[in-house]
């Protein structure tokens, strides 16, 4: 009735493990959650990936300042959209798993999530960033690791955003694009006034206008 499948049998290890690897990865986003940050109201989106051997990780992109002045995360976005066939998305109420600071630990909860993004398949590129501990706003000396977004394809093709936007049938960007994809170490380090953050890919975002052109 049963024979030993090798590969299923190492998935097996894999609950409650997490991504903490450079490379290429396909899966779902179980949370897309809106974000805006408490100090100076920058807007962005949470995201959670979970890919297929059920490992997971959390990263999050930041779009728009205050004033809606746009951030390189509206790009990256927007390729996320373009990827998942989204033309449009509010935030909405859904009942994800998140960090819970009085639990110390990963609870459910109701959050304000675009949900035209989430359980849908989708590949991502992501690599390991060094960042600078922080408390109380002040570094600490201390660095760490965590991955970071650094590009997407859509799921099956392997089509860039570019790509699709091209109805291109043939992928040819996503090869050009992981020759690029390595760990990024942290220039500046403690003694200094900030440290450097991702800002992903080249521009790939699509103004109002372009949307009654769009491939679907």
């Amino acid at each position: 009735m049963y024979s030993l499948d090798p590969t299923a049998a190492s998935k097996a290890d894999n609950i409650g493990a997490y991504i903490n690897d450079t490379g290429k990865y396909q899966g779902t986003f179980i949370r897309a959650e809106k974000l805006v940050s408490t100090n100076k109201g920058t807007h962005g989106i949470g995201f959670s990936f979970r890919d297929q051997d059920g490992r997971e990780t959390r990263f999050d992109i930041w779009t728009m300042k205050s004033n809606n002045e746009p951030l390189p995360g509206m790009n990256q976005v927007n390729a996320i959209m373009a990827c998942l066939q989204v033309r449009n998305m509010e935030p909405k109420l859904a009942q994800v798993k998140k960090w819970d600071n009085d639990a110390g630990a990963e609870t459910i909860q109701s959050a304000e999530c675009f949900v035209e993004l989430m359980n849908k398949p989708i590949g991502l590129l992501l690599r390991s960033e060094e960042y600078e501990k922080m408390k109380d706003g002040y570094p600490t000396g201390e660095h760490g690791w965590r991955i970071g977004f650094f590009a997407v394809f859509q799921f099956g093709t392997e089509l860039m955003a570019s790509e699709i936007m091209a109805r291109k049938t043939k992928p040819e960007q996503l090869s050009k694009v992981i020759a690029l994809l390595a760990d990024k170490p942290l220039k500046k380090k403690s003694g200094t006034t900030g440290r450097s953050q991702s800002t992903g890919m080249p521009p790939t975002g699509f103004a109002d206008d372009d949307l009654a052109d769009l491939p679907f």
